[in-house]
């Protein structure tokens, strides 16, 4: 488990500087097409590159070298930068949906464009910023010098995850999820899908894995980012601000239907304190943290946890069952924790 820090460490520095020259690359393109094109382009650059966990790329990584693909880690960075800017793309209209003006610690796209945009414009350039991320993270992945078969079998999932991703978007929008069974299914489409599951799956088409192993480790990841979603669940309510960087209750005054907050609304205990709450965006801060007890006390909070470990056993037990590299299955193995122990 030691060596999951520097593998990520490693990779993110790789991925960083792949996605800093080829987004510069972009840059340089659009500037011939005038301000209006280049200022879209540069929030989708800087969102890109100020940071983020890049998890994502370490999944592709350390997958692809647990199928023992040629060349380790380095060979698919420039994949993971992909990725990094699919997620992007995902963010961007996210926070225009969300109407969120703040995003790893700097401004969101939809907000430096209401800056830059009169009227309703800002709106339809936020949209189209995220649509130039999704084109421009399809144009990075086809640029990764990789066997063109393995490539196209990675590609199609790019595809799958990218539709999935959406689809699960849809059905949190519209307040679909109404117990713990469909926010599941919601969270393996909308976050498990582009977080662990392509990444993954990826990983072992890009090191040309045999079909039972890619099967196997997909039957490893659609738990383990379900897991993970519910964790960001409990830590949108629970977490620490100090560590979150979010108020504490934020997802409860944004009126979102998290595994938490379904568990209270489906909890008489709960349910009559929290309805007077969820989606009040001027709620007091005292109003709040009363909902939050609430979830607390009646149970919400613990019966999410042993969900989340249930999962857990599930994406082990799956991880066990497959033929890797023993330094891959590690990584693997501490990305489990990374993902579902964390405090941010």
């Amino acid at each position: 488990m030691e060596d999951f820090g520097p593998f990520v460490a490693a990779v993110r520095a790789q991925v960083d500087a792949l996605a800093t020259a080829w987004l510069d690359a972009r840059m340089a393109e659009v500037r011939e097409h005038g301000p209006e094109v280049e200022a879209a382009a540069d929030a989708v650059r800087a969102l890109v590159l100020r940071g983020g966990k890049r998890m994502r790329a370490v999944l592709l990584a350390a997958t692809y070298e647990a199928c023992s693909g040629e060349g380790g880690a380095p060979a698919v960075a420039q994949v993971g930068v992909a990725i990094e800017i699919l997620q992007a793309y995902l963010l961007v209209h996210d926070d225009w949906m969300d109407g969120d003006d703040l995003r790893r610690g700097g401004p969101s796209v939809p907000a430096l464009m209401r800056a830059r945009f009169d009227g309703r414009r800002w709106e339809f350039v936020s949209v189209l910023a995220g649509d130039l991320a999704s084109a421009w993270s399809l144009r990075a992945l086809l640029d990764a010098g990789l066997a063109p078969a393995r490539l196209v079998a990675a590609t199609r999932e790019f595809a799958r995850m990218t539709e999935d991703a959406v689809k699960g978007q849809v059905l949190d929008v519209a307040d679909a999820a109404q117990d713990a069974r469909a926010v599941d299914a919601m969270h393996a489409l909308k976050t498990a899908s582009y977080t662990v599951r392509g990444p993954v799956v990826m990983g072992a088409f890009l090191a040309g894995a045999p079909d039972a192993v890619v099967a196997g480790l997909a039957d490893f990841a659609r738990p383990l980012g379900i897991a993970f979603q519910l964790r960001d669940d409990v830590l949108g309510a629970f977490g620490d601000p100090r560590a979150t960087g979010k108020p504490a209750g934020n997802d409860v005054r944004a009126g979102k239907r998290t595994a938490v907050v379904v568990e209270g609304l489906n909890d008489p205990r709960a349910a009559g304190v929290l309805g007077r709450v969820l989606g009040r965006a001027d709620a007091s801060d005292g109003e709040v943290r009363g909902a939050i007890e609430a979830l607390d006390a009646c149970g919400a909070r613990a019966r999410i946890e042993e969900r989340i470990a249930s999962r857990v056993r599930e994406a082990r037990g799956a991880l066990h069952r497959i033929a890797l590299d023993a330094k891959g299955r590690t990584l693997l193995e501490a990305a489990i924790k990374a993902l579902t122990e964390r405090d941010r």
